[in-house]
């Protein structure tokens, strides 16, 4: 992988997730009316600004970062300061606005760091939100397969415990290391497609959108006019796209915090070449 590849898979998944947000919830527009980047929506959003995904995809960087390893205790507790204080966020001193039900239950049931896995093992419990953030553990194993795919199902297991999320928290990491789509997980492509919090609705729709699609600009589009978890099917689609595709660096430089963004990808990428 080079760096420009890693960086596309980063500043994808934030341009993914920012494209999304005025869209969450909403029905599909039917007609490709969901613009990048547009404001408002339940979340009543700024030009730019992400969420979830984006939030926690940082607070595992910087463990990263800081602990120059895969440190699970380090990871939880930044996603706890996050649930609580807005650190990693885009709205300074303001808890997190925008948490899935599956995350906030787990990060609710962490009373030590030292214990830092406490996520359901509940099929209901499959949600998306493990795999919206697996841009880091491929970044900094990008030269070893296994511990890319060990390290990202590692911290999906922090929120996520269902059977179905480390599968697809798996399948995801692998494919997102070879930079293309796998023909052992076409099985879990074939499905409806639809824009859902249910882990195997995202990974589905958002390769859809890549391999429907020639482009990133097309492929984001694409995701976000389902409506619905339109956020993180943007980021996925947008980490998915922009591992293997130019990432206009127009829209990254619409992105809250773009500068900020960029050095923490980079700074990762660096650490781990070291």
């Amino acid at each position: 992988m080079t760096d420009e590849q890693a960086m596309g898979m980063w500043m994808g998944l934030f341009i993914g997730d920012a494209a999304g947000v005025p869209y969450e919830f909403m029905p599909p527009s039917g007609d490709g009316s969901y613009k990048f980047f547009s404001f408002g929506g339940v979340h009543n959003a700024s030009v730019g600004e992400w969420s979830d995904d984006g939030a926690m995809a940082l607070a595992i960087a910087s463990a990263y970062i800081s602990e120059k390893r895969f440190c699970a205790s380090t990871i939880q507790k930044n996603f706890v300061n996050w649930l609580k204080r807005g650190t990693f966020g885009t709205r300074e001193g303001v808890p997190a606005w925008d948490v899935g039900m599956t995350v906030l239950g787990a990060l609710n049931r962490v009373k030590d760091f030292d214990f830092p896995y406490q996520s359901s093992t509940d099929p209901m419990t499959s949600g998306n939100g493990c795999i919206m953030r697996l841009a880091p553990c491929i970044i900094w194993n990008r030269n070893n397969l296994s511990a890319a795919i060990g390290e990202s199902v590692a911290q999906a297991l922090l929120t996520h415990g269902s059977s179905e999320c480390i599968t697809y928290t798996a399948a995801l990491a692998h494919e997102l290391w070879e930079g293309r789509p796998l023909p052992q997980y076409d099985k879990l492509r074939d499905r409806p497609i639809r824009n859902t919090g249910y882990i195997a609705d995202t990974y589905a729709s958002a390769w859809h959108s890549v391999l429907k699609t020639d482009n990133f600009e097309d492929a984001i589009s694409d995701a976000i006019n389902r409506g619905g978890d339109a956020d993180t099917v943007g980021a996925v689609t947008g980490m998915i796209a922009g591992r293997s595709r130019e990432v206009p660096i127009e829209y990254f430089e619409a992105v809250k915090q773009s500068t900020t963004i960029k050095l923490c990808g980079q700074h990762c990428a660096a650490l781990r070449d070291v």
